[in-house]
């Protein structure tokens, strides 16, 4: 199977750069046989435009994401993105519960559940952050939120994003052996489809060792 490559821009680029970035990274993409799956998680300003581009020129190499996903559905929630509104897109995957969002907005575990279960709902593939302190409570909650509405998981792929807090943005990354028995972990407590991957501090020198040992990477600085 190939690995993930999850490219979280968090708040940067413009659309003229945003543009230069996914032509250029496109067209490597077009002329050389990677054995990787990159989705690109712009912000959200950028969603609409990049996903034109995409979808006429590099569709069959990159693919897109959002940083983050309304668990309230469509209606009167001002500043809320919503999986309706993301429809023709070609939106496949939705970050939930980074640790940014956490700490600034103070998103829940049950709220990250809630989310995880809306983005299923619409087809939608959900990346869930977690860190070591909450990632089992974080995953038993997302199956009892599936098993209320009543959504199987058998079909749906599932992704969950290992970032220790401490390597968030601190170019301190977590030794590749403690990210194996972490991913181990993660995946005996998933009794659904699961997928693993990691982020924090994750860069050209190091990236390697963590696709040894998981099903992918999501990057953050590195990937501007």
């Amino acid at each position: 199977m190939p690995k993930l490559i999850i490219a979280n821009w968090k708040s940067n680029h413009n659309l003229e750069t945003a543009f230069r970035w996914v032509e250029t990274v496109g067209s490597f993409l077009k002329n050389n046989k990677i054995d990787c799956k990159l989705v690109l998680a712009p912000p959200f300003s950028l969603v609409s435009s990049l996903s034109i581009l995409i979808q006429a020129e590099f569709a069959n190499y990159l693919e897109l994401a959002v940083q983050d996903l309304s668990f309230r559905g469509k209606g009167s929630f001002t500043g809320e993105v919503c999986a309706q509104n993301l429809e023709g897109l070609g939106i496949g995957y939705a970050i939930v519960g980074h640790s940014e969002r956490r700490s600034l907005k103070g998103e829940t575990d049950q709220e990250v559940a809630q989310k995880t279960i809306e983005a299923v709902r619409h087809n939608i593939v959900p990346v869930v952050c977690v860190d070591e302190g909450y990632l089992e409570t974080q995953i038993q909650l997302i199956k009892q939120e599936a098993a209320e509405a009543k959504i199987y998981f058998a079909n749906q792929q599932l992704i969950v994003a290992y970032e220790p807090l401490e390597a968030i943005g601190s170019g301190q990354n977590a030794p590749a052996n403690k990210v194996t028995e972490i991913v181990k972990n993660i995946k005996k407590l998933g009794d659904f489809q699961t997928k693993v991957i990691y982020g924090g501090s994750v860069k050209a020198e190091n990236v390697a060792e963590y696709l040894a040992v998981t099903d992918g990477v999501l990057i953050g600085g590195a990937s501007l």
